[in-house]
Order: structure tokens, then C-alpha cells, then sequence
């Protein structure tokens, strides 16, 4: 049961559930949207579910919003192209505003800053400009020379991209070569991130407010949480985290640090792994999770005895702080 409380800054608002887009995440999103859209309706709210195809249709119809929960994943949802608009015209929003989305979407950035405040995350190099030239000629070449600093094995990740789209990981000895895998992530963003691989058990914590939810551990029966696992396969376990009490600590203090250093604020979700020494290195940011019945917010929300509902009623009660 939602408490009156909660529900009395929105009693008024007419809300629009931004979804769709025009991302490799669309239909992702397209779920996202839908759920938080019935779950707003189904609290007797006023609420409109607006699918964009184009960047150019939030133009059209900005100056019609109130209150808006962002839906929207990966370009255009994630990297502050929505929220900078929403901004320039005084629309409120869910989520982190458009300088800390631009930031948090690119991962190379992300870990820069992190690395510049000691927070742990592994060993990286970025390489911009990769989709230029062709593949058997100079960034590929002379990328190998450069991740040499690396491990043995090592992930190939678009630096601007979610939900685990074009993500390989690159093991020596292994069938996926680097150029194989770059080949791969350059669909996605010509800007790659090669990132020493880090062996573990992979968490996930969100953040709602300035509250630290029950961190998630994610255990796949792929090689890693693969897109696959994460729509598609029905064996992948969610399960909350195994820590102990100085390590819940540690991954709270480490999340929360890395979330608000980015300026994230409202709510999103911060990924690392447990490394076989027991030590945590962070991932990437997420400033818009999803919100799918296989998504990890819910499943950790649900750990702090919070529903579907409570948790986006609380998601939109944190863009009613926003000045």
C-alpha cells in the first residue's frame, strides 16, 4: 500500500512516462515504460505514455509537460540529450541531470574521474575514433601495443552503450580475437573501452535518493551477464549479496561515493565486482535502470520490502525535490 504521504505531491501533476527511442535499448525501454506507465495509472493517477522514435519529437510537444519520468535507455535517455531539453524548459524530471548523464553514459569518462579520486576500478585504455580507419590498418594494429599494460584477458565494451550491447571479452588463447571484438563494439560507438577483465562475483547496487538499497548479487549461466542473461534466459539468479557486515559497508560507501561523484542525484544504479581476492572494483553507472520484471532495481527494492509501486512513486517523489 502506497501511503497517502507519498502521494500527495503528485495528486496534481500531470505525468508523462517518456519511453522508446531511438536506441539499441529501444525495446527495452519500450517495456521499462510500460510497466512504470501501468503502475502509475493503477494508483489512480494522471499519467500519458509517450513513445519517441525521433530526437526531434520532444520539441514538438515539451511545452505540453508537467512532470516527467524518464524511460527512456541508452542514447538519448541516458547520455543528458532529454534531460538538457527538460532543463531549457523547466521540466521536471526523474533521474540525474543532463551534465552528470553526459558523464555517467561514457564510461571511458566515468572511470577517469574515478581513477582521479582513488576509487577502485580496473585498469583501462581508451580508444577513440576506432570506426575511422579500416580495421586492418593503424587503431587496431597499434591498440595492441597500447592494452599491453592490461591482463592476459581483457573486455571490449562501446564506451556510449548499455545493456551489455557489443560487449566481448577477449581471452588469450580464446576463438574471439581483438580485432574480432572490436569489430563487434564498433557497431555501437566508435570510442571503445578495453578494460582489464576482472574475475568474480558480479553486484549491483541502486541508489534511490539518498538511500543505498540491498545490493544484488547476479549470477548468470553465461560467461558474464550478457544480454542474453539479462532479457532473455530465465536461469539467471538474482540474489542478495552474501556480505559481510564491513564489506555491505564497503560497497555502500564505495556506490554511493562513485554515483554522487559523477553529480548523479534521484536514483540509478552502480555495478562492480567482487574480485577472488575480495576486493571490489567498480563497473559503470546507470542513470536510467530498467524497470522490466526482470530488472534489478525492483528485485533489490523487494529485499527492503518495497513493491513495484512504492518504488516508482518514491522514483517520482525524488524529481519533486529537483529546484
Amino acid at each position: 500500500m502506497v501511503q497517502d504521504q507519498n502521494l500527495s505531491k503528485l495528486i496534481d501533476r500531470e505525468i508523462s512516462v517518456l519511453m522508446g527511442g531511438w536506441s539499441a535499448e529501444r525495446e527495452i525501454s519500450l517495456k521499462t515504460g510500460k510497466a512504470v506507465t501501468d503502475s502509475i495509472k493503477s494508483l489512480g493517477l494522471s499519467v500519458t505514455g509517450i513513445d519517441l522514435t525521433s530526437p526531434d519529437e520532444i520539441k514538438g510537444i515539451v511545452n505540453s509537460l508537467d512532470l516527467v519520468f524518464i524511460a527512456l535507455h541508452g542514447r538519448g535517455g541516458e547520455d543528458g540529450y532529454i534531460q538538457r531539453i527538460l532543463e531549457e524548459n523547466n521540466i521536471q524530471f526523474t533521474g540525474s541531470d543532463s551534465k552528470s548523464c553526459e558523464i555517467s553514459m561514457n564510461k571511458s569518462e566515468t572511470k577517469k574521474i574515478w581513477r582521479e579520486l582513488s576509487l577502485p576500478t580496473p585498469d583501462f585504455v581508451e580508444i577513440k575514433n576506432a570506426g575511422t580507419s579500416d580495421l586492418k590498418t593503424s587503431p587496431f594494429l597499434s591498440a595492441e601495443d597500447d592494452i599491453s599494460p592490461l591482463k592476459e584477458s581483457f573486455v571490449v565494451k562501446p564506451a556510449r552503450e548499455g545493456s551489455s550491447f557489443g560487449i566481448t571479452i577477449v581471452h588469450p588463447g580464446g576463438d574471439i580475437s581483438l580485432e574480432d571484438a572490436m569489430k563487434e563494439a564498433i557497431k555501437y560507438d566508435d570510442t571503445l573501452l578495453v578494460e582489464a577483465f576482472v574475475e568474480g562475483e558480479e553486484i549491483t547496487v541502486p541508489i534511490l535518493g539518498e538511500e543505498i538499497l540491498t545490493p544484488v548479487s547476479i549470477k548468470p549461466k553465461n560467461s558474464f551477464y550478457d544480454f542474453e542473461a539479462k532479457y532473455i534466459r530465465n536461469d539467471t539468479e538474482y540474489l542478495k549479496s552474501d556480505l559481510n557486515a564491513v564489506e555491505l559497508d564497503t560497497v555502500k560507501e564505495f556506490s554511493f561515493h562513485a554515483f554522487s561523484c559523477l553529480g548523479c542525484q534521484g536514483w540509478g544504479r552502480v555495478d562492480l565486482i567482487k574480485d577472488r581476492e575480495n576486493n571490489f572494483q567498480l563497473i559503470e553507472i546507470n542513470t536510467v535502470p530498467g524497470l522490466t520484471e526482470k530488472s534489478l532495481v525492483p528485485k533489490s527494492a523487494a529485499f527492503e520490502g518495497i513493491d513495484f509501486n512504492n518504488l516508482i512513486v518514491r522514483i517520482l517523489n525524488t524529481s519533486c525535490l529537483k529546484q
